[in-house]
């Protein structure tokens, strides 16, 4: 009887001991998970940041020196018998 009152409480011990490594290991990868959503949210808002047109507007004028047309477009004509020539 002592016998298997000892082999019950290892067992029990060692379940405990187990569910407790369990705990500190999800404890760990719900913390994993939070970094992560933290960070996908910055790139997120930094995306939505570079995105702006504003933004890329800046850039082109102040690094790039585009700059909008002050000309019209202008349209080019093309006949059917002249894109048949080219495309063969």
């Amino acid at each position: 009887m002592l016998f298997i009152t000892a082999g019950i409480i290892v067992f029990f011990v060692n379940n405990i001991i187990a569910v407790n490594s369990l705990v500190v290991e999800s404890n760990n990868i719900r913390t994993e998970i939070t970094k992560t959503t933290t960070v996908n949210n910055n790139l997120q808002t930094e995306i939505e940041r570079l995105t702006n047109f504003d933004n890329i507007k800046s850039t082109a004028v102040d690094k790039l020196g585009l700059q909008y047309s002050t000309s019209k477009p202008k349209k080019i004509v093309i006949d059917k018998s002249d894109l048949d020539h080219i495309t063969q």
